[in-house]
């Protein structure tokens, strides 16, 4: 499983025990179905999509936002807001990252490996990785996805 999509998890999992609440799936309450919207999805995907399934653990907490297109077709937005000793660690840990083709994306931006299936991102104290399968290079989508959620994110 992917760095980003473990941190978010492990940061949701362990707010949603410290708070005993359950995650909300309501898109509402997803500060990442604000960031990504249903057109920019399916611009990225070409191709009418489906959602969003959306997790939030509730307002300056991480969440996530999914749509779907056909068959393994799909981008996934992942959003954690930081800390400055957390976001320092995460700038660390991209810069030691390929980041070609990404001047402008963020703070820091990096490719979590070659294949560019997976981008993350760092805005001031927010960081959010995009997760984009669909045929072919995903590349340009990716980074059209990017620069959309980066005008987004306060």
């Amino acid at each position: 499983m992917r760095l980003a999509v473990c941190v978010v998890l492990t940061v949701m999992a362990t707010s949603s025990v410290a708070s005993a609440q359950a995650p909300s799936k309501s898109p509402a309450d997803s500060p990442a179905c604000s960031y990504l919207t249903k057109e920019d999805a399916a611009v990225a995907l070409g191709e009418a999509v489906k959602g969003p399934n959306a997790t939030s653990m509730g307002k300056g907490k991480a969440s996530a936002c999914e749509y779907e297109g056909s068959g393994l077709h799909r981008v996934q937005l992942n959003v954690m807001p930081m800390d400055t000793a957390t976001a320092a660690m995460y700038k660390a840990m991209c810069l030691k990252k390929t980041r070609e083709g990404l001047t402008g994306l963020g703070d820091v931006a990096c490719w979590y490996n070659d294949k560019h299936g997976e981008l993350q991102v760092l805005k001031g104290m927010t960081m959010f990785s995009i997760d984009l399968s669909k045929s072919g290079d995903p590349t340009e989508a990716i980074k059209g996805v990017a620069r959309k959620v980066y005008e987004r994110v306060k």
